[in-house]
């Protein structure tokens, strides 16, 4: 398996993005680029903060070549059954086992309390945002069988949760703005202080200091 490490930096601004447009956040970020058999996409390390989570997570890991080989083995085996009502893929929308190498793939590892390591996997058969996958992982609404995402358990093997996307128009999830630290402005030490009116008037011996 062919694996390239790059490190990125950009700015942008961060809102709603619609088809004809992804934003990306202001954050750094690393990922590992990986190519297999039938198969392309993005790792993100560990500590790459994301907007999805899995249950009874204790934390993050960042997933192996090993674990994405493992991990794309095992949707390989079991997506047919596991899409076998082809939800969301009536009339133009894309039947998503039927068309896996069709798809980019974004890599996101946790662990959970009992120490299992999951991988969740998004898949985004979209070129108007191929470029951006490697920048930040890219939640939709709409679209049907083109965006769809599952998880992986590593250890016990287990592929599960699979969801597809509903029809209509494709709308970009922005990410959750987070709470930073209030930061105080620093006082101006060389304007002089103002003297606040208080109505009251003092007498000439009340002014004598």
């Amino acid at each position: 398996m062919k694996r390239t490490i790059v490190l990125l930096a950009m700015t942008a601004l961060m809102g709603v993005a619609f088809a004809q447009e992804y934003v990306t956040p202001e954050e750094k970020w690393k990922f590992a680029e990986v190519n297999g058999h039938n198969y392309h996409g993005y790792v993100f390390h560990k500590d790459w903060k994301v907007d999805v989570n899995v249950e009874n997570q204790d934390g993050r890991y960042t997933p192996t070549d090993e674990d994405i080989a493992l991990v794309e083995k095992m949707v390989k085996k079991k997506i047919a059954y596991l899409n076998r009502h082809h939800e969301n893929q009536e009339g133009m929308c894309p039947i998503i086992d039927e068309h896996m190498d069709k798809y980019e793939r974004q890599y996101v590892g946790f662990t959970d309390l009992n120490g299992y390591r999951i991988v969740w996997v998004n898949y985004v058969w979209d070129d108007k945002v191929k470029k951006k996958l490697s920048q930040d992982i890219v939640l939709t609404e709409g679209g049907c069988g083109h965006y769809w995402h599952l998880k992986v358990n590593v250890d016990t093997e287990k592929v599960y949760g699979l969801e597809v996307n509903g029809s209509g128009s494709v709308r970009y999830i922005p990410r959750k703005p987070e709470k930073g630290p209030r930061i105080s402005k620093p006082r101006n030490q060389f304007k002089p202080q103002r003297i606040r009116k208080t109505g009251i008037i003092h007498s000439n011996d009340e002014k004598q200091f």
